[in-house]
């Protein structure tokens, strides 16, 4: 499992659910895979009254399945949860980036740009795990430029399941289109067109249902 620093005024509980939701999302914990509260507190260094408040927290998520006595199981990828993810944030983070190229700055514009660069160089050193995390920042932006930072906690919360699936659809793949279509996204907020931008997000969020038959195909053993 890969570790992850904690952060200043981070509590235990939150720091313990962080990690463990970030290593699900990484595919460092893969799907069907049994964990255990001591062996997590061992490698956390956390004692395992805040690991086991964190498995409850994400067991309420479906991403863990708690069996009493046994462990706890990363949950296999559901398509349906997958699914609904989409639709939420499609349909919530179209709308959203069709605000922020309304009212984006210069400042945001620069930022947007060095991101979408730095994606490109990533992809050629083939850095995916940096790639993702640029993926992510790019998005988030929308909603720090919209000032609907709520909004994202609770797609982010949400989208853990649509999150395995970007993980593996990155990294078995072909990314390019990932990154042309942040491209064509960047050159609709320079243009001001803002039904460009919400259409080519709305496409870009769904085209989860495009690969996942190819996906599902390849990484059977992930999937309910």
């Amino acid at each position: 499992m890969k570790n992850i620093e904690k952060l200043p005024k981070e509590s235990n509980r939150d720091y313990a659910f962080r990690v463990i939701r970030d290593n699900i999302i990484s595919l460092e914990l893969k799907p069907g895979t049994m964990i255990s509260e001591q062996d997590l507190a061992y490698e956390l260094d956390l004692s395992r009254t805040p690991v086991h408040e964190a498995l409850q927290e994400l067991s309420k998520t479906k991403i863990v399945e708690i069996f009493p006595q046994k462990g706890s199981l990363v949950s296999l990828i559901n398509l349906e949860l997958v699914n609904e993810a989409v639709f939420v944030r499609a349909t919530l983070e179209s709308a959203i980036t069709e605000e922020a190229c309304k009212i984006a700055n210069d400042e945001d514009i620069k930022y947007l740009t060095e991101n979408v660069e730095l994606q490109e160089f990533l992809l050629k050193q083939n850095n995916i795990d940096k790639f993702m995390e640029m993926d992510n920042l790019f998005h988030q932006k929308m909603y720090e430029i919209t000032n609907k930072m709520q909004c994202y906690y609770m797609v982010k919360s949400m989208n853990i399941h649509h999150d395995r699936f970007r993980a593996l659809r990155v990294h078995g793949a072909d990314r390019t289109p990932i990154l042309k279509v942040h491209k064509q996204i960047l050159q609709a907020i320079q243009d001001k067109d803002a039904e460009a931008a919400r259409e080519l997000t709305a496409e870009h969020i769904n085209r989860t249902r495009l690969d996942a038959a190819e996906i599902q195909k390849k990484y059977p053993q992930y999937f309910a």
